[in-house]
């Protein structure tokens, strides 16, 4: 039972995540369980590999110059509980974070190992568009309610939550595909555009588009005619699609555009609290509770969303500036850093592209952080999978 489950984690990974956040209760709520059951059994497996058990072997400790970054933060976001607002609730998130690492960098590092990141990535895509093929029929011709204030929401609670899964998902199916050249990879992409599309996410869309220009820009390094061919491609069906009524009234909205829909009113009310504790902020997680610690009413405000509606700000409000400096830019350094010394490098752009599409979305989304949402799982996967083909290059395991 235990070698079947090992052999299937990466398909019974993403769906928790999913599942959370769909709009029919007895679905989420079964994802809300499961989702910290998934990540208790990949810890489980991080705690194993560490200790060397069978049949999931060892990386014993040792930890790549990421990890030590990364167990940094979140000593430092452990330690905050000594002045944050609600000490319990930072324990709890910062709790959550560390079995999303240890389920990313341990449970799957290992999974890869075992099976190759060809198999991860095939079977995490495979498993998604699934989920998201099932969302555009039962979204649009069989369960009432897939629209939502004129988007498209489908089975999920809100079309940004498409948007989140979409911004990382499609990047890194398209180099999949690429990599691949199956036909089942082609139709996940599609799957995943045509989703995108349905649900106007604006923030998802420049993400994607910022990742698929490094990728082909790195894949004219190799395969300069497909390349061409395929962006040529890509830029007539956009330009036809931007003339569409569709891409204006539901992809532009042209009336939400100044304020990104009211993201820059969260933004401002974000920059009073940090004002009040610009040093070491509220203590991590509490972005998400911030309003009622100022007895801030969204609704009296007619405001509509989640925390500060930005991983950026949300983070100076839990941690201070000079946290989310030090956070966000190691992250973007890394991006770029390997954007630049890597570009001939297709699969590694496309990991690293994938990783920038993320923190674009994380602008206007509090999701980076998170360990439940739709978002974290994927984006701190490729970033796993982003250090480990480094690592294994370096040390001749791998190759371009």
């Amino acid at each position: 039972m235990l070698k079947f489950l090992w052999k299937n984690f990466a398909i019974l990974y993403p769906l928790p995540f999913l599942m959370a956040t769909m709009r029919i209760p007895q679905i989420e709520a079964l994802g809300v369980v499961l989702r910290w059951v998934i990540l208790a059994g990949g810890t489980g497996a991080a705690i194993a590999i560490g200790l060397g058990f069978k049949p999931f072997g060892g990386r014993r400790l040792n930890l790549a110059l990421a990890d030590q970054i990364i167990i940094c933060f979140l000593g430092l976001f452990f330690i905050s509980q000594a002045w944050s607002i609600q000490p319990d609730y930072t324990l709890q998130r910062a709790i959550s974070l560390m079995l999303l690492y240890a389920t990313s960098f341990w449970a799957l590092w290992k999974y890869a190992d075992c099976f190759s990141e060809e198999v991860l990535i095939d079977k995490v895509l495979k498993t998604i568009g699934l989920v998201l093929a099932l969302n555009l029929v039962l979204g649009f011709f069989i369960l009432p309610g897939g629209m939502l204030v004129g988007r498209f929401r489908g089975l999920f609670i809100n079309p940004n939550n498409i948007g989140i899964i979409i911004g990382l998902g499609l990047p890194l199916a398209a180099i999949h595909w690429l990599r691949t050249r199956q036909r089942v990879h082609l139709m996940i992409t599609i799957i995943f555009a045509m989703n995108l599309l349905a649900s106007g996410s604006r923030s998802a869309l420049l993400g994607i588009a910022v990742a698929i220009v490094a990728v082909f820009t790195s894949l004219t390094a190799q395969r300069p005619r497909q390349a061409i061919f395929v962006a040529l491609v890509g830029i007539i069906g956009i330009v036809a699609f931007s003339q569409t009524d569709f891409f204006v009234e539901q992809v532009v909205r042209e009336g939400t555009l100044a304020t990104g829909s009211n993201r820059t009113d969260f933004w401002e009310l974000a920059r009073g609290y940090i004002a009040n504790r610009p040093d070491f902020g509220h203590g991590f997680g509490t972005d998400m509770v911030i309003h009622q610690y100022y007895d801030v009413s969204l609704s009296d405000l007619r405001l509509r969303g989640a925390a500060v509606m930005s991983s950026y700000y949300g983070l100076a409000v839990q941690m201070g500036w000079p946290m989310t400096i030090a956070f966000f830019g190691l992250l973007w350094s890394f991006i770029i850093y390997n954007l630049v010394r890597h570009w001939r490098d297709y699969l590694l752009v496309g990991f690293v592209a994938t990783l920038a599409s993320g923190l674009i979305i994380s602008i206007f989304e509090p999701v980076i952080y998170s360990a439940g949402n739709a978002f974290s799982f994927l984006f701190w996967m490729v970033f796993m999978l982003t250090v480990r083909r480094l690592r294994y290059q370096k040390k001749g395991l791998l190759h371009i």
